[in-house]
């Protein structure tokens, strides 16, 4: 799913570290929020990024309080 931004599968990420700005704030997302939780932390702690955050619930939660037109398989 998409949120309209760039979308780097987590597989791939540390390859494309370089793609993510850090003057604007990133929300990092998956399915329920458990792996962009992770990946906010291995941000974080790992690579100096203060402007990462998780979608609390994931796209599932986002689907279905804000935009249920959002779907994903």
């Amino acid at each position: 799913c998409s949120l309209g931004g760039m979308s780097i599968p987590m597989g791939v990420l540390m390859e494309r570290l370089h793609e993510l700005r850090r003057d604007v704030p990133v929300v990092v997302h998956c399915r329920t929020g458990a792996r962009g939780a992770a990946v906010v932390q291995a941000l974080t702690t790992r690579y100096g990024f203060q402007n990462v955050r998780n979608l609390a619930g994931g796209i599932v939660a986002y689907s279905e309080e804000v935009d249920s037109n959002i779907f994903c398989d």
